[in-house]
């Protein structure tokens, strides 16, 4: 009976559904055109589909089971796989600076360019009018006595289509104080606007434009459209310099050899991958980065695991007192947030002032560069990600252990086993048939750990003969970081992409193989 209450026409749930399904349906309809002239198709195709699928999932009645599946289903595709998706439609790209807009956007711009006279231009007389709106006007006089009044506006924004205005009154020979609604500015006005006045012009059908120089004089600038797009022939015409320009890579290439810009967004294919293979300014810095990085992750899944064993094995013992404390403090760097921790270790761990290197002079020894060094600056790396990572390892190795059979290890005892042995042949394989998942997403994590070395070493110290932004202690995505926004030559997204696409591969691989021993494991002691 409440199913059949529920779905009832009469019922508020059923009009309130159907008023969510509506104000979701108009949202997506009002973007629809926004998408399309962005050419956005693939977001346009996912939000299409969502509202198909909604519409499907809470109005068919074939489809009540869906709509429990529906939402999660709608965000795992937006929040997920289109980013994952646009990823890899970017790394295809040419995506960079100077190439980021859409082809037509491009030409308009390039269009609304103008040519502008070479030297000082024409000087003019000239004085300014404010209305009660706040609105200026210009009144500019040449030398030959032609005089023009019309609306000013800031020179950054689009012209005015009739910025001229008739005056009404006699404006050749002096400037009258009223003129219209707009009364001519005194000296104070004019000081209270004096920084704005710099960036208005007027734009004089078939003379050019007047630019103010000061409050009382401006130049006439003669202007024109200097490019002109050919449809039939897909060039641009530059009428400066009489060359036309043709398309090459996303950008119009002129006869005399420019290369103008802004570009747009193209798909060239495999080029940025294959850039990474091919050009050794980016091969040697990748392969050297990417052994440190395997380094790094198998180094700080093995530390952490190592100590979180190492304590959750020595708590299980009853007879030790204060295990619940113990507990508590060994969860501590768990529970405080990892850029916090890394920043204080950061001052801990500083050369001159650090309180690490201050206990070391204290005993006797010598302070350690431990972020100016390559090598310890990799230590300390590895040092700080096993204080924040152990606690994870000490939870979920204390959980398996406790679901490891006693009698198991009590038999191996009564056969003689020394605890070396009953840990090495009945714990840590059946303690690694439960863990081995975990550890794996642990790899995972740390092959991307992009926050301790941003926030730890910033990747440093750099590596002075590479040929791009290169750090000892870089790992593939903090390289990726600073190749693509670093680099020198503007934001690479494009080639940025193709790297962490390339990354997502090696992670997919490597833990698939991870899993594979997994499941060996599974049968051999499951």
């Amino acid at each position: 009976m409440n199913r059949a209450r529920s779905s009832s026409p009469l019922s508020w749930g059923f009009w309130v559904k159907i008023g969510v399904i509506a104000i979701i349906d108009a949202l997506i309809v009002f973007t629809v055109p926004v998408l399309i002239a962005n050419e956005s198709y693939l977001l346009l195709t996912m939000f299409v589909g969502a509202a198909l699928l909604l519409n499907w999932a809470y109005l068919s009645p074939r489809a009540e089971a869906s709509k429990w599946l529906a939402p999660g289903l709608i965000f795992m595709a937006i929040f997920v796989v289109f980013p994952v998706i646009y990823t890899g439609y970017v790394s295809l790209t040419n995506w960079q600076t100077g190439n980021v807009l859409a082809k037509q956007q491009v030409i308009d711009q390039l269009e609304s360019q103008v040519i502008r006279a070479e030297g000082d231009g024409v000087p003019l007389e000239l004085d300014i009018y404010r209305d009660p709106a706040g609105q200026l006007a210009f009144l500019v006089r040449d030398p030959e006595g032609n005089t023009y009044f019309g609306i000013a506006r800031d020179r950054t924004s689009d012209p005015i289509d009739d910025p001229l205005i008739d005056p009404g009154v006699d404006i050749s020979v002096e400037s009258p104080d009223q003129i219209g609604d707009f009364q001519i500015l005194s000296l104070r006005d004019l000081l209270a606007i004096a920084n704005q006045i710099e960036n208005l012009v007027l734009d004089i059908p078939g003379q050019g434009v007047a630019r103010a120089q000061s409050a009382s004089t401006a130049q006439l600038i003669q202007a024109g459209q200097r490019y002109a797009y050919d449809p039939n022939t897909d060039t641009l015409f530059d009428a400066q310099e009489d060359v036309t320009c043709s398309i090459e890579a996303g950008n119009f290439i002129c006869e005399d050899g420019r290369r103008l810009d802004p570009g747009w967004v193209i798909v060239e294919g495999f080029d940025n991958y294959a850039e990474v293979f091919t050009n050794e300014r980016i091969r040697n810095p990748f392969v050297k980065v990417f052994t440190w990085n395997l380094i790094f992750a198998l180094g700080s899944v093995f530390i952490t695991f190592a100590i979180g064993l190492a304590l959750a094995n020595a708590l299980q013992d009853e007879r030790l007192r204060g295990r619940a404390v113990y507990r508590s403090i060994y969860i501590l760097p768990y529970a405080i947030p990892a850029f916090l921790s890394v920043l204080v270790w950061r001052g801990l761990l500083n050369e001159s002032y650090g309180q690490v290197n201050n206990l070391l002079e204290s005993l006797g020894l010598n302070a350690i560069p431990w972020l100016g060094d390559p090598f310890w600056a990799k230590v300390a790396v590895l040092l700080v990600n096993a204080w924040l990572g152990f606690p994870y390892m000490f939870l979920i190795t204390s959980g398996a252990l406790t679901a490891i059979p006693e009698e198991l290890k009590e038999a191996a005892r009564v056969d003689g086993a020394s605890a070396w042995r009953v840990f090495r042949t009945i714990t840590l394989p059946l303690l690694l048939v439960s863990t081995a998942p975990l550890l794996i997403g642990s790899f995972a994590f740390n092959f991307n750990n992009f926050v301790l070395i941003f926030m730890l070493t910033n990747g440093g110290p750099p590596v002075p003969s590479a040929a791009v932004p290169l750090g000892e202690t870089d790992i593939l995505i903090s390289f990726t970081f600073d190749l693509a926004v670093n680099a020198g030559r503007g934001n690479q997204f494009a080639l940025g992409s193709a790297i962490v696409v390339m990354i997502f591969v090696i992670v997919a691989v490597l833990s698939a193989v991870s899993f594979r021993f997994t499941k060996r494991l599974e049968e051999v002691y499951g």
